[in-house]
């Protein structure tokens, strides 16, 4: 809403530590590392298409507004009264088709090497983990990728302020952490994960909340 996805890359808050493998070409912010022995976490652009942060002028941004339009008939893109699907609204974003590829090329290879993967992006992909305003437009094509493969233990998110989980059909955790932006100012609020070989444990403060993960 504020930054240019430009002006993020460069800045201190670009998420993607030294060594890691970047995602597909382009301006496209996903990518993956392991931090451990058969373990890997993947980063998902849960924004890749989207309006935000990009300029009125370019391909993607041009290409996002007519995705939008097609889905949303409301003056107000941000609203979803009357859709079918109502996760087609402006402050909501979702997965390009060579970032869709390139996922299911890291799941591969973590199939073929018998790896753990915990997968993040900032929009919740599973209905039963989220209300359906807040999805990733196309969340059925990353849940498709996921499910075609074995690797995948747990898919983490954010966006939805009251949080959610699932434990879908394929046995993969969705759990959509709670938002600390509304914690009072004068309290706190942060989650640890704890990784085990059989599980993760999530130990929270504030806001979010405890929570046993085992697979």
């Amino acid at each position: 809403y504020n930054f240019s996805r430009a002006r993020l890359a460069r800045s201190g808050l670009r998420s993607r530590p030294a060594g890691a493998a970047a995602g597909p070409a382009g301006d496209c912010q996903a990518y993956h590392f392991s931090p451990a022995a058969r373990l890997r976490v993947v980063v998902l652009d849960a924004y890749d298409l989207s309006t935000l942060g990009r300029e009125p002028d370019s391909p993607r941004y041009q290409e996002s507004l007519r995705l939008l339009r097609e889905k949303n008939p409301n003056d107000n893109l941000n609203s979803p009264a009357g859709l079918e699907e109502p996760q087609f609204v402006e402050f909501n974003g979702g997965f390009s088709q060579a970032q869709l590829d390139w996922f299911s090329e890291v799941l591969k290879f973590s199939d073929e090497n018998q790896e753990k993967v915990v997968v993040m992006g900032h929009l919740p992909i599973h209905p039963d983990a989220s209300d359906r305003v807040c999805l990733a437009w196309n969340y059925s094509d990353a849940l498709s990728v996921i499910h075609s493969h074995q690797c995948v233990v747990c898919v983490l998110a954010g966006h939805l302020h009251d949080g959610g989980y699932c434990l879908d059909s394929h046995g993969v955790h969705h759990l959509t952490l709670e938002g600390v932006i509304e914690t009072p100012p004068e309290s706190n609020a942060f989650g640890t994960i704890y990784v085990y070989e059989d599980k993760l444990i999530l130990k929270g403060r504030g806001r979010i909340s405890d929570r046993v993960m085992p697979f």
